[in-house]
């Protein structure tokens, strides 16, 4: 993430192309789908890190409200 701000924030730099942005969004995409697919895998060998990976969030969120 860093060397995405220094370019964005660089103006020496020629802009990123369109089919260079493509590709970034596609690797971005890819990556985001595979995270999502072996969690499922893991929550289906595992039922029970399925209920304990709810209940966290729901709790640091109403811990961040003040809830």
């Amino acid at each position: 993430m860093t060397a995405t701000t220094t370019q964005a924030a660089d103006k020496t730099q020629t802009p990123m192309t369109r089919d260079e942005v493509k590709k970034m969004l596609r690797d971005a995409a890819f990556v985001l789908h595979m995270t999502r697919r072996v969690r499922a895998e893991i929550e289906a060998e595992w039922p029970e890190a399925a209920r304990k990976s709810a209940n966290p969030r729901r709790q640091e969120v109403a811990a961040g409200l003040g809830v």
